[in-house]
This record gives C-alpha cells, sequence and structure tokens, in this order.
C-alpha cells in the first residue's frame, strides 16, 4: 500500500494573504508508509504556520524515530503529548483550525479543531462514494479510499456529488492529475462566487 497526493493552496481574488498553512509529509520505514499531512487556518495571526512548523518538527524528531523501531506505535497515543502542547498555545476560542491525519502503514488517526473538513471518498468498484469524517477518528485505511482535507470555502459552492465526480476522475493515481482536480474544484467555485482564499490536501491509497 502506498500513498499519492497533492494539494490546492490560493489568495482570494484580489490577491490577499492566504491565512491557510499545509503539512505534506511522506517517508517510507520498515516497507510502511508513514505520513503527515494537516491543514490549518488562523484568520488572527501566524499561529497556524506556527502549528505547521512544530509538527513537521515532530515528525521528524520523534514519529520517524519511533516507527523505525520493532514495536509499532499506535498512532494516536504516539501523537498525543504533542496535541496537547499545540491545545495549549492556542490563542484563544475559534481563532484557529487545523485538520490532520497521521498514517502509519494502514492504520490511521484523524485529529484536529474548528472548521477544517475531512471527506472520505470511497473509489472502490467504480461507483465513488462520499462522507464526512469527524475528529478525532482512528483506524484502518484501504486500497481504492481518498482522503479530502481542506477549508470549507473550497467545496462552499458545489453539491457533495460534483465534488466526488470531480475527484474520482482520471488520473487520480498520478500526483499532477490530483493537483488538476483540485485545481478544477476551486475553479468551478471560483466561477460560482466564491471569491476567498482556500487550502487543501487530497491523497490517495493505493
Amino acid at each position: 500500500m502506498s500513498i499519492v497526493s497533492n494539494y490546492i493552496w490560493e489568495k482570494d481574488l484580489d490577491g490577499g494573504r492566504n491565512p491557510v498553512s499545509l503539512i505534506a509529509q511522506q517517508a517510507g520505514i520498515r516497507g510502511r508508509e508513514i505520513c503527515l499531512f494537516c491543514v490549518c487556518e488562523s484568520p488572527q495571526g501566524e499561529w497556524g504556520g506556527r502549528v505547521t512548523e512544530q509538527l513537521v518538527d515532530w515528525f521528524h524528531k520523534i514519529c520517524l524515530p519511533a516507527c523505525g523501531g520493532r514495536r509499532q506505535p499506535v498512532p494516536e497515543e504516539l501523537l498525543e503529548e504533542e496535541l496537547y502542547e499545540i491545545e495549549r498555545e492556542l490563542p484563544g476560542k475559534d481563532r484557529g483550525s487545523y485538520g490532520g491525519l497521521l498514517l502509519m502503514g494502514n492504520r490511521f488517526y484523524l485529529f484536529g479543531r474548528g472548521n477544517i473538513e475531512v471527506r472520505l471518498v470511497n473509489c472502490r468498484y467504480n461507483r465513488p462514494q462520499m462522507k464526512e469524517l469527524c475528529f478525532p477518528l482512528s483506524g484502518r485505511i484501504q486500497r481504492g479510499a481518498g482522503l479530502l482535507l481542506y477549508t470549507p470555502l473550497l467545496t462552499e459552492k458545489l453539491e457533495q456529488e460534483e465534488v466526488c465526480q470531480i475527484l474520482h476522475g482520471e488520473g487520480r493515481w498520478q500526483e499532477e492529475r490530483i493537483a488538476r482536480r483540485l485545481k478544477e474544484l476551486w475553479q468551478e467555485g471560483r466561477s460560482r462566487g466564491n471569491t476567498g482564499p482556500v487550502g487543501g490536501i487530497y491523497l490517495q491509497v493505493v
């Protein structure tokens, strides 16, 4: 099992500041894919950027060495202390949102708070279906599944069926095609009047 992914990050129509920060980290250890994806949004300041820096640092200094041992750690247990520190540093209620996925082999942990959204796209049997997921959530992920982590403005003007069909399009197993699909989502929303900044990550399990 492996992961292909890509992201979308676009400013608002006037080209102003985008308050979204993204993480997309992947590594292979002992035949397993170890991944950390996260979307942070902090309209009131630079908190989101600090969170992404903190999580990337944790991924390389704590997570990857732990996954190199004989005993495979439990994703939520490994990340628990770091998330506690992040929550302690929150600037205030409703001032920051983040949503992420930690994946170790086929075991995953969804974590976050605030308005970042997550959708599961089941592409198996050529009959794509989309389902909303909530934080926190842990379990095992299967081949054929796709996950979209994003700020709500990315799909605000689109129906769920439209989002599902766009993401399920040809070439969903290739990074460059994923980037095109995300751009198509953004352009369709922009054509319908969505002028705000957006950010999102889509990953496909193959």
